[in-house]
């Protein structure tokens, strides 16, 4: 095939597709204006616009109100009630050497003169000893019945032991004499008070009962002679326990010297 005739078979290829394009443009419009009912598309819907992001409106910041404050009533302002006072009570005074009259000692008071003769008897110490008042003889004796359950027997207690330290050189000896007690009450309260002269208890009651013995405290002054010559029925403190113990000293001392 030469050239030419291959220039001649495009042409002729090239008009035939022109005369086919321009057959179908017209139905292709026919087409368009009167669509059919079956084939036709409905027109495609604009596309909606994309929603834009709203942005978010920031907080504005406010300044915070304070609450209103309530006004305070001011506080009743009471007076204050006064404190009492402690007012301390009264101690009981404590007994000391002040002389007591003589009509009130002789109130409670008898005196033998000498003619009352001192039983001898036997007592069991509570240390275990057996004391004998014959063995005491030219000695005064500070005779003393008392009981551990007995209030005026243990107030004048502590005056006993006192008086007895400052004349146990000059002759005296204090006796001690628990009746109608348990021994292990009197031992204990002797213990607690600090006596150290010789204390027993009368078990038997036969001391007591020899003295005659009707209250408590009791206490007998016996001379060196061995003679009863005072019975106290009554609270005995230093004041009284001095005032015979020194005249039965007085009267010994004149019975040696002469």
């Amino acid at each position: 095939m030469t050239r030419l005739n291959v220039m001649v078979a495009v042409a002729m290829f090239l008009a035939l597709v022109a005369c086919a394009e321009q057959n179908a443009v017209p139905a292709a419009a026919d087409r368009v204006a009167n669509p059919s009912p079956v084939i036709a598309k409905a027109p495609r819907a604009a596309p909606s616009p994309i929603p834009t992001r709203t942005p978010v409106p920031t907080a504005t910041a406010v300044a915070a109100t304070p609450p209103p404050t309530a006004e305070r009533s001011p506080v009743p302002t009471t007076r204050p009630s006064p404190v009492p006072t402690w007012t301390p009570k009264a101690r009981r005074a404590t007994p000391t050497a002040t002389p007591i009259p003589d009509a009130v000692v002789q109130a409670h008071m008898t005196s033998g003169k000498g003619d009352e003769k001192a039983s001898d008897f036997e007592l069991t110490l509570f240390g275990g000893e057996t004391l004998r008042l014959s063995d005491l003889e030219d000695q005064v004796v500070v005779l003393n019945f008392w009981a551990s359950w007995c209030p005026p027997c243990r107030w004048e207690m502590p005056s006993f032991e006192k008086t007895y330290q400052e004349y146990k050189e000059q002759g005296v000896m204090f006796v001690g004499v628990a009746i109608s007690d348990f021994e292990s009450a009197a031992l204990k309260f002797a213990g607690l008070t600090g006596v150290t002269y010789p204390i027993g208890l009368d078990i038997t009651g036969e001391i007591s009962r020899a003295y005659r013995v009707l209250s408590l405290p009791t206490t007998l002054f016996i001379d060196h002679e061995g003679n009863v010559a005072r019975r106290l029925t009554n609270v005995a403190n230093e004041a009284v326990l001095n005032l015979f113990i020194e005249g039965q000293i007085r009267q010994m001392t004149n019975a040696t010297s002469g």
